[in-house]
């Protein structure tokens, strides 16, 4: 518990930091500036995985973005790796726990995660901020045909995970900044947790400015005091093509 309280300080520090010069704050390193997307690394001298933060712009609604992002069917569409996710309990429009499963290449074993995300909200700039954090052992002594399903994987659990999307209007659409640190659990060879820290949010993101097409009639439905209460989804039909495919995984 006090790795994860440090991970989520630390996470916390980086994100409302962002008004300051970084080289004020923290040793980031650029490692990559392509279609938009810029992809920081930064190593912090307590954790021996690198924590990644990338920015871009999305042309399109905070609705449409969120649609793509509650809707766990698409994750394979957009989330780089990811082979599949599912909705484990949702509480409320601001919380929810859902499983992920992400491919690793041969002969690594496969990751999977159990994820708890909180939604928060500013009813002025309409910003959007969604802390995710891994718990590894919410399904155990669980009944429910979902927590069966997680509890018979033969996939490596992670159990340290812990990240922010924070999702800004302005004039470009959306400003979207997401923090990540994770310890994949188990031997990994260093090239391939530094190939994931860069090809993660960068496919993740450039995936997502297209996907969030197919949402972009959906909307948002506020209450009096300027906070999103719902979200009505609404996506069109595509039909994939073969190169969709083409970029999972990049190694």
């Amino acid at each position: 518990m006090q790795t994860i309280l440090k991970i989520f300080f630390l996470i916390s520090f980086l994100f409302y930091s962002g008004q300051v010069s970084v080289q004020e704050k923290v040793e980031y390193s650029l490692k990559l500036n392509k279609d938009g997307i810029k992809v920081y690394l930064y190593k912090h001298k307590n954790f021996n995985i690198g924590t990644f933060k990338a920015i871009t712009y999305i042309d399109a609604s905070l609705a449409s973005i969120l649609a793509v992002m509650f809707d766990n069917k698409s994750c394979p569409d957009w989330i780089h790796a990811c082979v599949k996710s599912f909705m484990i309990k949702e509480i409320s429009f601001s919380e929810r726990y859902h499983y992920q499963i992400l491919d690793i290449p041969f002969p690594f074993n496969d990751r999977d995660f159990i994820f708890h995300s909180i939604l928060k909200q500013n009813p002025t700039t309409k910003a959007i901020t969604i802390i995710l954090t891994s718990i590894s052992d919410y399904c155990n002594n669980k009944q429910s045909s979902q927590c069966n399903e997680i509890q018979q994987s033969s996939h490596v659990r992670v159990i340290k995970s812990i990240g922010s999307y924070k999702l800004e209007p302005c004039d470009k659409g959306i400003k979207m900044t997401w923090i990540q640190h994770t310890d994949p659990t188990g031997n990994l060879p260093n090239w391939l947790v530094n190939q994931f820290l860069v090809d993660t949010p960068y496919w993740t993101l450039k995936n997502l400015a297209q996907k969030v097409k197919e949402y972009k009639h959906s909307k948002l439905i506020y209450d009096k005091n300027g906070f999103a209460v719902r979200l009505i989804t609404k996506k069109q039909k595509t039909v994939k093509k073969a190169k969709d495919f083409d970029q999972f995984p990049t190694f």
